[in-house]
């Protein structure tokens, strides 16, 4: 909106500034054409209905311009109307109460595209993580490690077969399925609301359960020594906590939830390194029982996980064990960590 009155503000004045200008050439003009009575009538005439005339175009002028501005609201909405809801929405089959158990995740041939006859962001991936697993996941930029978080949310067009402790979540309800698996993302914002309301929001989860986490994440003293501890308000999206703060209590709400796939997509990315450590630990002590992928470009917040896969223009080229991968003289986790290395001398 504020564009709009800005553009609003600078027409009206162009304008006034136009017919001022016209304005005071048709004055000018009749005043030295005047040469006896009658011309003195003409001219007093021609004046009158130039200003009656610039006062009625403006108007109009403004007018038709104002109801352009406003009808792009109804052309939006109109747009809207059309967009093609996501594949799976309509499937009414619920997946079981308690899946995913374990948390195993197989991928067949899986190949994904952000809209109809794209390019592929992700080629033909098959791999199989086995429940409870931490899996790192590297690449250089591009290289399709937040395409494979799409492809488990079921973002854009997948072809394929994804399947969650043997089930395809192709054949399942879409809200469904995204609710049985957490993401957290690199940016940390909170909900405008309390506490409680960010860290519960569907209410079904009691007080003491709330505290027990917040005593995990090392939050709990920061809650208490706020003003109506757990019914603060979060405003302005959570910006009256700072960034590592906002990503804890982030990870705290993931914890209550209790689901058995937890995805970190660069959740370090915009953090200290005390409060980088502190996620650390939380992922291989409190979620050791999860299936946890981490996506990173900090060869540091991977090092710690089972196995590594590194991907390179939507491919799989590399997955195994760590120290596997970092002995192949030439290999691209290898590479990776060297050139990593060689930023951190400069």
């Amino acid at each position: 909106m504020y564009a709009y009155y800005v553009a609003a503000r600078w027409f009206g004045l162009a304008m006034d500034v136009i017919f001022l200008v016209f304005l005071t050439i048709v004055s000018t003009t009749e005043l030295y054409s005047v040469t006896d009575s009658s011309t003195a009538v003409i001219a007093s005439v021609a004046i009158l209905y130039s200003f009656q005339s610039a006062i009625e175009i403006s108007g109009t002028t403004r007018c038709v311009v104002d109801v352009q501005a406003q009808m792009t609201s109804g052309e939006r909405i109109l747009a809207y109307t059309e967009i093609k809801p996501e594949k799976g929405h309509e499937i009414n089959e619920q997946p079981p109460k308690d899946w995913p158990e374990a948390g195993k995740i197989e991928f067949k041939n899986v190949s994904l595209r952000y809209y109809e006859n794209g390019p592929k962001a992700l080629k033909d991936l098959s791999f199989h993580i086995n429940p409870s697993e931490k899996i790192g996941v590297a690449g250089r930029t591009g290289a399709g490690k937040s395409s494979l978080v799409a492809a488990l949310m079921r973002i854009g067009e997948t072809e394929g077969d994804i399947i969650v402790d043997n089930v395809n979540i192709e054949y399942l309800n879409l809200q469904s399925t995204r609710q049985r698996i957490s993401v957290i993302s690199q940016s940390p914002d909170l909900f405008s609301g309390s506490i409680r309301e960010n860290l519960n929001p569907t209410g079904g989860i009691n007080d003491s359960e709330i505290w027990n986490v917040l005593d995990q994440m090392q939050l709990s003293f920061l809650v208490r020594s706020l003003p109506g501890k757990l019914d603060h308000l979060c405003t302005g999206g959570g910006t009256n906590f700072s960034i590592g703060q906002r990503q804890l209590f982030r990870l705290a709400r993931v914890l209550l939830k209790e689901n058995k796939i937890i995805i970190f997509d660069e959740a370090t990315g915009k953090v200290d390194k005390k409060t980088a450590e502190q996620i650390q630990n939380v992922i291989h002590d409190v979620l050791k029982d999860c299936t946890v992928i981490i996506i990173s470009h900090r060869m540091t917040t991977i090092q710690r996980c089972e196995k590594i896969m590194v991907l390179e223009q939507g491919s799989i080229v590399e997955f195994d064990k760590q120290h596997v991968l970092l002995n192949r003289q030439k290999g691209f986790l290898s590479e990776l960590v060297r050139i990593a290395n060689e930023g951190k001398m400069y």
